[in-house]
């Protein structure tokens, strides 16, 4: 509806108004897996009710088409209470940029490899490594003596990922951050997504993204690129939308895209070797991750937060601690990722924590069959019917069917209910 107003917003007097009929919208099919997603939602609750963490995101991606079959994020709208009402819209997904931390070392190893400049026989003092003013430390102090670069990546080596970032030189690894496609969006059908940002001006910069600091991404950039990886070279553009029937009943399909090919297929091959030793090696930091009878490969990460007074934060549960798992390693199916933002309940190692969700989670889908259905039994159950219903008796209803449920707007009486009965 049109029509003239005067400055204050009211309509002036025998103004014309112009009608436009409404157009319904289409209707639009997801990619997510309903019987993962409400087991990674449960999942992520039980994390979220013991160890409080501040912020939590989970994406299962299919390997090989770029599909997210499960995703989900904490804080969310809790329907018992009401509480994030106000931010239920917001996607931590595409919307936070945040330091990945050692799971970028994916990607550091990749374009060395690739690059013909990784020499895994080489040598290096780990510990501590001066360089431009600045000192890069590793997680362990002291380190573990003089090492060969091909332990650096299982170990989690910071000074030893500087020492392949150096063997590349900062031109050759910003065209592979390129390559990668950092800095830029996705374009995954999700508003709202951040490009993220690379700091590259000075040596030190340089160095320190190699193993994931000082450069910002978001979730859906770090599945892009671990894609790469998990799909033989080349990278798939995340797709969280099937399809789209318009109003007129035409239907538009969404078909995997692959938008780039940073690394060849016997380098991503590589790549899984190395991640198969993080899980596999008694002093790989993702023993935690190891699952009986499943070949898994896995990066763990530990990334440093931001203080709002300059530098980082410190304490030992101040960190985004993530882990990306790709299994099986030998035909990769799932990339699973998650990203755990300062437990507040820190009772245990943030990798045992982050293996609580990473370890069923992928068992759950590697249980899943091809049509879609797991194997084991799933619970279900009918909704009751409640629309036009008087709130506390729709209340009470579904509560008695052991539903939470969630108010939103004000009245007595119920208008629509979602899910529908």
């Amino acid at each position: 509806r049109r029509s003239q107003t005067d400055a204050y917003g009211y309509k002036l007097p025998n103004a014309k108004t112009n009608l436009k009929t409404p157009v319904n919208g289409g209707t639009v099919y997801t990619t997510l897996d309903s019987g993962l997603q409400a087991y990674l939602e449960t999942l992520m609750t039980d994390v979220q009710n013991k160890y409080e963490p501040k912020g939590m995101t989970a994406v299962l991606m299919s390997a090989k088409t770029g599909q997210i079959l499960a995703a989900t994020q904490r804080p969310t709208f809790d329907a018992s209470t009401g509480e994030g009402l106000g931010d239920m819209w917001r996607d931590s997904l595409v919307e936070d940029n945040y330091e990945p931390g050692s799971v970028m070392k994916i990607v550091t190893l990749a374009a060395a490899i690739q690059s013909g400049k990784y020499h895994p026989n080489d040598y290096y003092q780990s510990g501590s490594i001066k360089l431009d003013g600045g000192t890069v430390n590793d997680w362990r102090t002291g380190g573990w003596g003089s090492i060969p670069l091909s332990k650096a990546f299982p170990l989690s080596s910071n000074v030893g990922m500087v020492k392949i970032e150096q063997a590349m030189g900062a031109g050759i690894w910003k065209q592979y951050l390129d390559k990668f496609r950092f800095g830029q969006k996705t374009g995954i059908t999700l508003p709202g997504e951040t490009s993220g940002h690379i700091s590259f001006e000075r040596p030190l910069d340089q160095a320190i993204t190699s193993f994931g600091q000082g450069i910002e991404v978001n979730v859906m950039q770090m599945l892009q690129a671990i894609s790469a990886v998990s799909n033989g070279g080349k990278m798939l553009k995340p797709q969280i939308v099937s399809k789209v029937i318009s109003q007129n009943g035409k239907t538009k399909v969404y078909k995997p895209e692959v938008v780039g090919q940073p690394i060849s297929k016997e380098t991503a091959a590589q790549v899984i070797d190395a991640m198969r030793h993080v899980v596999n090696d008694e002093d790989g930091t993702g023993v935690a991750y190891k699952m009986p009878g499943v070949d898994l490969a896995v990066k763990t990460g530990t990334g440093q937060i931001a203080s709002p007074q300059g530098g980082y934060l410190t304490g030992d549960s101040n960190y985004t601690f993530s882990v990306a798992g790709v299994a099986p390693a030998s035909d990769p199916q799932y990339v699973l990722y998650l990203a755990m933002k300062q437990p507040q309940k820190m009772t245990e190692p943030a990798e045992s924590i982050l293996a609580s969700i990473f370890k069923p989670m992928m068992q759950r889908a590697l249980d899943t069959t091809a049509n879609g259905a797991v194997t084991d039994d799933t619970n279900t159950a009918t909704i009751p019917a409640v629309t036009n219903a008087a709130l506390t008796t729709a209340q009470d209803s579904l509560k008695q069917a052991n539903f939470d449920v969630a108010t939103v707007g004000t009245g007595n009486k119920v208008v629509q209910q979602l899910p529908t009965s």
